[in-house]
């Protein structure tokens, strides 16, 4: 019996001295917390020093998505998101990739990397520079629906200005987007030139692949509306077009898309590759920028 025990005891110490086993550690959010206590943040980053984003990702992500992130599991020196239905999601899967390898196989590191900034800013975004593009299909999937028939028994009919239209009600979205058609519509009886900037509308719900690609468009989720395409151009009609493109952005009213980035939607005119009438739901994208000015204060 004591050889036994014996062994059993060189085995665990074997094993936890083996870092190639990657020994699985989870950490969950305790119940009411909206995040990590400090001393569990300050864990995760000395086990993954090379991840300098980390705990203002893991916020962002947290806040962004409340209820549908429980906690985090750490395996073999890679981080993974643990979701609501049980699902992992990998946090940087540590491959190098390009551009377009992000935009096809984003981790959600990726996801982040490129910081959305909302408000006045109009400069020239630079090239390949399109925070927001790089999406986790699977997170989608999970928080808003992974099938048409799941992601149509999520939408409400949301009043927009006068309009009807349909949103994923899932993680505050149909709300979000209440709440700016609420606010719009004062801006346009205020100022009612700018009406013909949002109407007539491009569309909501929309189960269909991006344009030239076999990636899933956010409208897909429900999560997008589109306003008036005719004064919302597309970045394919302009590729060699550059000043043309400034031109579009800038005449683009700032007080509607400052409406939207207010409620956690994202603006297409930031993007390099843009898409001027295209409002996305984002609220961690939002929350990124407003984490990082809140530290840096």
């Amino acid at each position: 019996m004591q050889k036994k025990l014996m062994l059993a005891v060189l085995l665990i110490c074997w094993l936890v001295c083996t870092p190639w086993l990657g020994f699985s550690q989870e950490f969950c959010l305790q119940p009411g917390k909206k995040f990590f206590p400090p001393e569990i943040l300050a864990r995760l980053t000395k086990e993954l020093p090379e991840e300098k984003a980390l705990s203002v990702d893991l916020e962002a992500m947290i806040t962004g998505y409340p209820g549908f992130i429980l906690g985090v599991e750490l395996r073999q020196k890679h981080l993974y998101l643990i979701l609501k239905n049980g699902e992992r999601i990998v946090y940087d899967d540590g491959l190098n990739k390009g551009f377009e390898e992000k935009l096809a196989k984003p981790d959600i590191k990726n996801m982040l990397e490129q910081v959305y900034q909302p408000g006045g800013s109009r400069e020239p975004s630079p090239p390949d520079f399109d925070p927001g593009r790089f999406r986790v299909r699977s997170l989608f999937d999970a928080v808003y629906g992974g099938s048409a028939a799941n992601v149509g028994a999520r939408q409400v009919l949301v009043r927009f200005c006068g309009a009807c239209v349909p949103f994923n009600a899932q993680n505050g979205a149909a709300r979000a987007l209440e709440s700016v058609g609420r606010e719009l519509a004062s801006l346009l009886k205020r100022r009612p030139q700018l009406r013909r900037y949002v109407f007539p509308l491009g569309g909501t719900l929309n189960r269909r692949n991006i344009a030239g690609t076999t990636r899933l468009s956010p409208h897909s989720w429900g999560i997008a509306i589109d306003l008036n395409p005719s004064l919302g151009s597309y970045w394919r009609g302009y590729k060699n077009r550059p000043a043309k493109v400034e031109e579009l952005r800038a005449k683009f009213p700032q007080e509607i898309v400052e409406l939207f980035e207010k409620h956690g939607f994202i603006w297409g005119g930031r993007w390099s590759h843009f898409d001027l009438m295209h409002f996305e739901y984002r609220p961690e994208m939002l929350l990124k920028w407003q984490i990082l000015h809140r530290d840096a204060a």
